[in-house]
Order: C-alpha cells, then sequence, then structure tokens
C-alpha cells in the first residue's frame, strides 16, 4: 500500500507530504483545489506520461517520491529481481524528477531504471479509476478484454498460446501478401542483390588492399628516381675516400686523440663516434635497398588493374572498401530473408491454413469458456446493482462468434448490454446509461475484482458524480467493501461517501507571497464535522447542517461495522 506521498513544485502544489495508512482514505475539497493533481502525482510513480507543463510556474523541475509496502508474495518482487534492485523488506521507494529540457530521472530503491520499469511496477502498486474507465467501458471494443479480467489463469494461458500463434499467422499471411502483391519485384531485386553479391565475393577483397597497393604502384611508377636517389646516398656516404663516413671516421679519430685533455672534447667525441656508426648503419640499410630494388613492369601493370576494379567498387557501393565488404554483407543477409523458390507461395499458403485451422479451434475452446465466464459476471454484476440501488437494471453479455472473424484476441466480438427498468429490453450499454449508472455499473466491476486484483492501492478519482441520496450511501457502503481488501484513495464531493472513510484529508487552495499553493490536512473528528457540513450545505454552515453532518458520520460507523 502506499504509504507516504512527497510532492515537490508539481502544478498548483508548492511542497506536500502525505502520510497514507491502509483502510478508506477520503480526499475531499472544492474542486479546482488539487485533488486530481495529487493522483496525477501518484500515476507519475507508476510510470504515467510525463510532461514540462507539470512543473510549477517558476521552477525548474519537479519531483515526486512514494514509499509503498508491498505484501508478501506480490509479483512485483519478480520485477525488481529481473532489474537487480535490491528489497530487503516489503518496502519500496520510487522518486520521479522532471525538468524543463525534459530529462526524465526514474528511481526504484535508489536504482536508476526506465519509465517502461514504472509501468511494469505500477501494474501491481496502483490502480487508478476515473473518467478514463468510463471511457473505456463506453469503448465496445473494449469489453471482451474487460470480461477477460475475469477468467481465471487456466483460460489466461490459453488466450497466451492463441496470442502467440495468431502473431505468427499474421506474419505469415503479410509475407504472402507481400509476394504476391510485389512478386516481379522481389524477382527483380533478387537478381539485383545477386548480381551485386557476385561483383564483390568475386573480387575478393580484402581490407585496406588498396592503400597498401597504391603504396607499392608509387614505388614501381618513380622506380627511377628511387634508384638514383639511393646511389647517390650510398656513393656520398661510403665510396671512395672523400664518401661521408670515412671523412666522419677521420674527425672521430683525431677527436679521441684530445678527448682526455678537457671534458668538452669528450662530449664533442662520444657524439660524433654515436653519428659515426649511425652513418654506417644508414650506408648498409642504402645498400640492402639497393640490392633489393627491382623493376617488375607487369605487377605495375596489375596493380594499375586492381586499383581501377576497385575504384569501380567503391564508386558503386561505398567511398571506402570497408564500406563496400559492409554493403557485401548486408546484400547476402537481405537475399537470405527473401529469396524464395517455387514452393515458397505453396508452402506459406499451406502453413497458413494449418494455423487457422489451430487458431479456430483454439478460439471455440476460448469462446466456450467466455460464455462461462460472462454467464457469472452477469448474476455477479446484478447482485452488485441490487446493493447500488438499481433493482430492476439487469447486465447481460452478448455474443458475436464466427470462424471468419479471427482476431488477436479470438473469434468473439462482446458487448456489454444493459436494460434499466422493467418491461425494457436489452440495449448496448453505451447508449442507454447515464453519467450515475455508468458510475455504479464500474463500481460494480471494482467491487468483484477487487479480491482478485494484485495491486496494493486503488483510487477512485469522483467516481461518484452524478448520483446523489441514498445510492451515494449505497456507493460508500461499496466503496468501503472494496477498503477491506484493497487500500482505497476516494475523491469524492458526496458527504455520504465521506463519512464512510476511515480518513479524510481536506484539500484547499491558498494563495502565498501572490502565488496559489494546494495545501492538504488531515482532519480531526471536529475538523471533519465542518468538512462534511460544507458539503451538505455549500456556502453557509448552520448549527443545523453540523448537526446533520455529524449524524451522518455517527451512521456511518454504524454502517462500518454491519460491514466488518
Amino acid at each position: 500500500m502506499l504509504k507516504k506521498l512527497i510532492i515537490n513544485n508539481f502544478a498548483i502544489i508548492n511542497k506536500l507530504q502525505i502520510d497514507f495508512r491502509d483502510g478508506m482514505t477520503a480526499l475531499t475539497g472544492e474542486t479546482g483545489a488539487g485533488k486530481s493533481i495529487i493522483i496525477d502525482a501518484l500515476g507519475l510513480l507508476v510510470g504515467s506520461r510525463s510532461s514540462i507543463d507539470f512543473i510549477r510556474t517558476g521552477q525548474e523541475q519537479l519531483k515526486v517520491q512514494g514509499l509503498f509496502e508491498v505484501k508478501s508474495g506480490s509479483p512485483l518482487f519478480a520485477i525488481l529481481d529481473e532489474y537487480g534492485i535490491a528489497h530487503e523488506d516489503r518496502q519500496i521507494i520510487i522518486k520521479r524528477e522532471i525538468n524543463r529540457k525534459g530529462r526524465n530521472v526514474c528511481r526504484v530503491n535508489n536504482e536508476l531504471v526506465k519509465t517502461n520499469v514504472l509501468r511494469q511496477m505500477g501494474q501491481f502498486l496502483v490502480e487508478i479509476h476515473g473518467q478514463n474507465q468510463q471511457q473505456e467501458l463506453l469503448d465496445e471494443e473494449n469489453h471482451i478484454n474487460i470480461l477477460d479480467r475475469f477468467a481465471d489463469d487456466k483460460f489466461q494461458k490459453q488466450l497466451a498460446k492463441y496470442q502467440n500463434i495468431y502473431t505468427n499467422y499474421q506474419e505469415k499471411r503479410s509475407r504472402l501478401r507481400t509476394i504476391q502483391k510485389n512478386s516481379q519485384n522481389l524477382a527483380q531485386r533478387i537478381d539485383m542483390l545477386k548480381f551485386q553479391i557476385e561483383e564483390i565475393d568475386s573480387a575478393q577483397i580484402k581490407a585496406g588492399e588498396d592503400d597498401q597497393l597504391e603504396d607499392e604502384k608509387n614505388q614501381l611508377a618513380n622506380f627511377e628516381k628511387i634508384s638514383s636517389a639511393l646511389q647517390e646516398s650510398y656513393r656520398g656516404l661510403s665510396e671512395n675516400n672523400v664518401g661521408v663516413v670515412d671523412a666522419l671516421g677521420n674527425v672521430r679519430d683525431q677527436l679521441e686523440d684530445i678527448m682526455d685533455y678537457d671534458n668538452s672534447y669528450k662530449e664533442l667525441y662520444d657524439s660524433v663516434n654515436g653519428a659515426y656508426y649511425q652513418l654506417q648503419d644508414n650506408a648498409a640499410t642504402i645498400s640492402d635497398q639497393l640490392e633489393n630494388l627491382d623493376f617488375d613492369e607487369g605487377r605495375l601493370d596489375n596493380i594499375q588493374k586492381r586499383l581501377i576494379t576497385l575504384d569501380s567498387l567503391k564508386k558503386k557501393y561505398g567511398p571506402t572498401l570497408d564500406e563496400v565488404i559492409d554493403f557485401g554483407k548486408k546484400a547476402h543477409q537481405e537475399l537470405s530473408e527473401i529469396d524464395i523458390d517455387d514452393n515458397t507461395e505453396d508452402k506459406l499458403t499451406s502453413e497458413i491454413d494449418k494455423l487457422q485451422s489451430e487458431l479456430i479451434d483454439l478460439g471455440k475452446d476460448l469462446s466456450k469458456k467466455r460464455h462461462k465466464t460472462a454467464t457469472t459476471l452477469e448474476k455477479s454484476i446484478n447482485h452488485q446493482l441490487k446493493d447500488l440501488y438499481m433493482p430492476n437494471a439487469k447486465f447481460g453479455v452478448s455474443f458475436v462468434s464466427g470462424d471468419e472473424s479471427l482476431a488477436d484476441n479470438g473469434i468473439d466480438q462482446i458487448q456489454f448490454d444493459l436494460k434499466t427498468n422493467v418491461g425494457e429490453d436489452y440495449k448496448p450499454l453505451v447508449k442507454v446509461a447515464s453519467g450515475g449508472e455508468l458510475s455504479r455499473v464500474i463500481l460494480a466491476f471494482e467491487a468483484i475484482i477487487a479480491e482478485k486484483m494484485n495491486v496494493e492501492t486503488i483510487v477512485f478519482d469522483e467516481i461518484d458524480t452524478g448520483v446523489s441520496g441514498r445510492v451515494a450511501q449505497a456507493i460508500g457502503d461499496k466503496i468501503y467493501k472494496v477498503s477491506q481488501s484493497l487500500q482505497v484513495l476516494c475523491i469524492t464531493h458526496l458527504p455520504q461517501v465521506a463519512a464512510m472513510s476511515d480518513l479524510q484529508f481536506e484539500i484547499k487552495k491558498e494563495t502565498v507571497k501572490d502565488k496559489t499553493e494546494t495545501k492538504v490536512s488531515l482532519l480531526n473528528d471536529h475538523q471533519r464535522i465542518e468538512e462534511i457540513s460544507l458539503m451538505l450545505a455549500g456556502t453557509k454552515v448552520t448549527d443545523l447542517t453540523r448537526e446533520h453532518a455529524q449524524e451522518l458520520l455517527e451512521l456511518a460507523q454504524g454502517e462500518q461495522k454491519r460491514l466488518d
């Protein structure tokens, strides 16, 4: 469950810390005071999309932190282990920071993680229900997904198996369509790839070969110049008595005779002596190069032809030989992926038919199990609707099933129906339900699934919109009943719902130094009477209103005992 929430610089919130407990917590206050902002901040901790627009005016970054206590055996621990996040106790700290440059930093127990990790964790921490859930219920395409949430684990495994096969089925169908539509283009592409591969492979290119050949070509093309320079250099160093080496040897001998008379002479001798031996080595090296120097006109011709071939390949496939080699590798890879033989289309058609048959069989089995789940769900929802003062309402699930309607979740098309009065026919829920009726249907779903959910905390964001009177009390009772299994945070404008809560926080706006700030206060018994009096009366609170508020709280305590 959520134990602590710390918010800094989020919208109109400057700095806020809220300590939560288990059970049912009500967040009350005027519209626009910041109740939903608090829930939005909580949503960031479980991976909802961020925006720099959330950052408080005049600030550079926002920060949200949450401390969660996770129940033993939660699937959340497997996620933490997968990402190497330590969890010595059952407490988890999540931090998220967003700055105006768009930088988004997420940490779990001080370990940096990506946003998708928060989303994976969030499905086991917090579930937020509000206007989005009404939209989900109003979208008939979502009805099958909602129904499947109530199926057992065996169904879920079978559905996963179906979906894996369906993915393979769709991929093969897509490939077949591509082959049928673009067979001529594919054939042309294959011919082109084969030509390119043959041209590159037959050249037997080696990395850096062109640079080596250019060096060798320069040697052969300038043979006479190189030979002449080496001969003259050798003669200058070593020939007859005028060679530089002999002359330097004479200088060395003269200095050797006087080097014992002064250190400076000794230094001169050492320097000349080193130069003498260095020149001797140079003369020997030049002599070796002269002996090895050979001109092969045929080799030069072959090098020039080879360089022409390599230059042609570089112009076609890349400015460097490395890129030509890489081009060839990619061409091989592409050809291996698209190359087809004459039987490919027939093979794919056969494989698709086999997968389709398998999907139909699995789909029919899934459909049977969905019908059973739907029957159980109908009974449960209708029981809940009676508790929510819709005694004549009947909830139903309609099926349209067919072998030709294969989809990623089976062969079924699902529609939720509702009839609200005796004597009426079932009609699509999306067409007949009012706002208040939708709120009660959603709450009925949540009440049924609460005990099966793996989440720690559920948030109802103004789920009681559009109801009043005894229906409001019934919704309060139902939310309290859910809070016996899960921690519940409830934003409400209904005094009957607020009175049923174990804790009540007042959310209000204040002006501090010409800026609007959201403030949160945990209400004591006296303050709860005042707050609920305002919710009952509006702007003017009288003694009679306070009496009604106190009576409402006392009645709520009796309801809690009855429901416990």
